[in-house]
């Protein structure tokens, strides 16, 4: 826990405490007045202690709830994918949130289930308790309805504007919902409307168009009824994205920063606050938008802040540190550091203690003075960031996590008597991180950096190391120095090094295997110099002073590989059966940024990857994009994805590495990305399931990227040394339909022409319907065995009167055709025929 680094403003603070004197902090914006019998100044549920995201219409996030010992236990609710969004709590007790698995819950106080309701798509929004009984919620289907909160019951449901409306890509509702004075609902939408709706019908009030998507949730004047939140711009253009608008939609005032602005504002007296992507947490003048003063974090903000009942701002930040700043200049007043990013928005009651959930699985409590009151670790397997944020109830805290459970913890439960045998609690008061100096910290796939590393790992497992420096107690801004990196393999092997783009960790892949000596002992040696005090431009960092050096050694066991009796199903020649599996819930979680903008999107990826050829131990694999069927929880091809690619698969007892060296493209929210390298390494048990973490390694050259490459790079997100973009990460994999598909009905007979730009297939006799499968062209090298890298999506695709295939054109432009090709006619993963070509 560190003190103020700002000499004047210690001075301040000492000199107050001498005086007497009370700091001078506006009030929230929604005090003055309330509706009749309720605590809220809009018509919410008047006895909920926790009806919104950020609880009230200024979204303070400082419930009036005095911690006391009504729940005596923990409970947990287990949904089926991850949860991204915040509870909210009913007068009776009742716990609603919807979670990725598509189902909202309304959860009774002992955390059984009292009813729950499917959608089409994710949810990923908060939810609204009205005073006329009633539950408001959002979700990915385009879809936003009013349920009756007693019985789930819908009441009504209005549907997004198509998103081609705004030339956006898709309708989903990401953002939580407010409310007005006269109870209109305040929803943003993914299609770049924000939408007003009439509560008793959900009639459109107004729509105000935005440029790009909204995700902050507004927050109301209760007086007046104006706005104000943040936008996603920079997608496009730079345009403004700070907003105050009017309570029937019209633009009062805007402003522009370098970054997204994905977090939710605090409402108060005469100025509102907002952290942006890139870094800062603003103050804004109400009335004319005018920057008061910015407060600058080591990275990205997603989390919202919250008022102590003394009027200082609470704000973490995913730089892992939570900090307190006083309202009147944004002056830093305390700082707690985490190990991982916060992206939690605090919650605080009324006593002023802060309640966070962290990326280490923990909820932290700290006291109003920024010391550690306890803390619990709630989630215990690799996928654990408590990404969602707290709710207050009145007899405890709910919070849900990337695990997909909500959990509710007894208010001070770790200070109490009958919490003396939970392992989980972590006592106060201090922090839980390196003494000072440089530390490089072995980090797993899921992003957690641990002091003690394992002692045994696979041998062909990507390793990833992270960057911590703290001087006096605190973490400090650092960055590796590429330039003076040295890594070394003892016994010797060949790696690759890649320093990250936001230069906090690097990573160490094998190109084949680390073997070791004998004994399977080997160690990477890791040393260089670290950057200070660079020059900053959002979270662009660049020069600065050598801060110290830092010189590592880090000694594993690789893991034994015994001889595996089953071998890869590869097919011998098209019409046999293949193996077959499913890749899902991607996680991504270095670097930070990527879950902020899309850690429920890769939690939902799904892809079908099929062998198509191999002689044993080296083979190639095929990658479909894929959707989940509805109702029956199976997964299939998706006829009209753009993620089609090959893979080298390397197989070694029981080592699975799938890896596109050669580089692929995708297209990725209509635009072409080009990656350098995709890389997934684990070990594959008798059943043919991955084990726990298999590693996913990708590479890319920003300014190689179509259209957001310049953006990537103004946001700080690729090295400045080496434009590299660098992401590590883990997913799940498993065999699909039990690891075996067969041969498609109907292929028909395949001729292959190559061209000097294309290679031209010729179907005789196919009965296939591409508006049903996926159908490509798959080009390997005949003498490697390797697949020709190329853009696999861009095809032409020919078909009869029927609507049957008859042909397919692929580009080759590109590249140099080797002289010998296999060409195979891909229907959905598998290799439904082949024409040699050449030799």
């Amino acid at each position: 826990m560190r003190s103020t680094r700002f000499p004047w403003s210690l001075l301040l603070a000492v000199l107050v405490l001498l005086c007497g004197c009370p700091t001078e902090e506006p009030p929230p914006a929604d005090d003055d007045d309330t509706v009749a019998g309720s605590p809220y100044a809009v018509p919410l549920d008047p006895d909920s202690p926790w009806p919104k995201f950020r609880r009230d219409a200024a979204q303070t996030g400082m419930a009036t709830v005095v911690p006391g010992d009504g729940l005596v236990a923990t409970w947990s609710f287990a949904t089926g994918k991850g949860i991204f969004s915040t509870p909210v709590v009913g007068g009776d007790g009742t716990v609603y949130v919807g979670s990725a698995d598509r189902f909202f819950y309304a959860l009774n106080p002992d955390g059984s289930e009292r009813w729950s309701v499917e959608t089409g798509e994710i949810i990923d929004s908060s939810a609204l308790l009205d005073d006329l009984g009633r539950v408001y919620f959002g979700s990915g289907d385009g879809v936003f309805r009013s349920l009756d909160a007693a019985t789930g019951e819908e009441v009504w449901r209005f549907e997004a504007d198509d998103p081609a409306v705004n030339d956006a890509y898709i309708n989903w509702f990401e953002g939580n919902v407010a409310m007005g004075p006269d109870g209109t609902l305040i929803v943003p939408n993914d299609n770049f409307f924000l939408y007003a709706l009439d509560r008793d019908d959900g009639e459109v009030v107004w729509r105000f168009t935005l440029a790009d998507q909204t995700w902050s949730l507004p927050a109301v004047d209760a007086h007046d009824g104006d706005l104000y939140f943040g936008n996603n711009n920079l997608i496009e253009t730079l345009a403004d994205n700070v907003w105050a608008i009017d309570g029937d939609g019209n633009e009062r005032w805007s402003a522009f920063n370098l970054g997204s602005m994905v977090a939710s504002p605090l409402l108060l007296e005469d100025r509102v606050l907002m952290g942006s992507f890139d870094g800062y947490l603003r103050a804004y003048d109400r009335d004319s938008g005018a920057l008061q003063w910015e407060f600058p974090t080591r990275d990205h903000i997603y989390a919202s802040p919250a008022l102590l009942p003394d009027g200082r701002i609470v704000q973490p930040s995913a730089d892992g540190t939570i900090y307190a700043l006083e309202p009147a200049d944004g002056a830093l007043s305390w700082a707690y550091d985490t190990r991982e990013p916060v992206r939690s928005s605090p919650a605080v009651d009324a006593d002023g203690t802060i309640y966070v959930g962290s990326g280490e699985g923990r909820l932290y409590v700290l006291n109003p003075d920024g010391t550690l009151r306890w803390a619990i670790q709630l989630i215990t397997d690799g996928r654990n960031d408590l990404n969602g944020s707290p709710a207050l109830g009145h007899d405890g805290v709910f919070i849900a996590g990337e695990s997909g459970e909500l959990f509710a913890i007894p208010y001070d439960w770790c200070l109490r008597d009958e919490a003396a045998t939970d392992e989980r609690c972590i006592p106060g008061p201090g922090e839980d991180l390196p003494a000072d100096g440089a530390s490089l910290l072995y980090t797993t796939p899921f992003g957690e950096a641990v002091v003690e590393p394992p002692s045994i790992v696979e041998g062909n497992a990507t390793l990833a190391f992270s960057l911590f420096v703290r001087e006096g107690g605190d973490t400090v801004l650092a960055h590796l120095d590429a330039d003076s990196l040295q890594v070394s393999v003892e016994p010797e092997a060949p790696v690759d090094v890649e320093v990250s783009g936001d230069r906090r960790f690097l990573t160490v892949e094998p190109e084949e295997l680390f073997l070791g000596d004998v004994d399977r002992m080997f160690t990477v040696s890791v040393s260089g110099r670290y950057l200070v005090d660079p020059d900053r431009e959002g979270l662009a960092f660049s020069g600065g002073e050598v801060g110290g050096t830092f010189d590592e050694a880090f000694t594993f066991e690789r893991a034994e590989t015994p001889p595996m009796e089953v071998p890869l199903p590869f097919p011998s020649a098209p019409g046999e059966d293949a193996g077959t599996w499913e890749l899902y819930r991607l996680a991504a979680p270095m670097p930070a940024i990527l879950p902020s903008y899309n850690q429920i999107g890769f939690d939902s990826l799904h892809y079908l990857v099929g062998l198509v050829e191999g002689d044993g131990e080296h083979g190639v694999a095929w990658v479909v994009g894929a959707l989940p069927e509805e109702g029956s929880g199976a997964t299939a091809v998706d006829p009209a994805t753009t993620v089609v690619f090959p893979f080298d698969v390397y197989w070694h007892d029981g080592l699975l590495t799938l890896d596109a060296a050669g580089g692929l493209r995708l297209d990725v929210m209509n635009v072409s990305i080009a990656f350098n390298a995709f890389r997934m390494a684990s070990r594959l048990d008798d059943t043919g399931t991955a084990g726990d973490a298999p590693q996913v390694h990708v590479t890319t050259i920003c300014s190689e990227i179509q259209f957001y490459g310049p953006f990537l790079q103004m946001l700080g997100f690729c090295n400045p040394q080496t434009d590299v973009l660098d992401v590590f990460g883990t997913a799940l994999l498993r065999p699909h339909d039990d690891g075996v598909q067969s041969a498609p009905v109907g292929a028909g007979d395949l001729t292959v022409e190559v061209t000097d730009d294309a290679i031209v297939a010729s179907l005789m006799g196919s009965t296939v319907s591409p508006d049903q499968h996926r159908v490509a062209l798959l080009a390997v090298d005949a003498a490697t065995g390797s697949p020709l890298y190329l853009d696999y999506a861009a095809t032409d695709i020919e078909v009869d009167g029927g609507g049957l295939l008859v042909g397919i054109s692929l580009d080759t432009s590109a590249v140099d055709l080797p002289d010998a090709l296999r060409v195979y006619l891909m229907v959905d993963t598998y290799p439904a025929a082949m024409a040699s070509v050449g030799g």
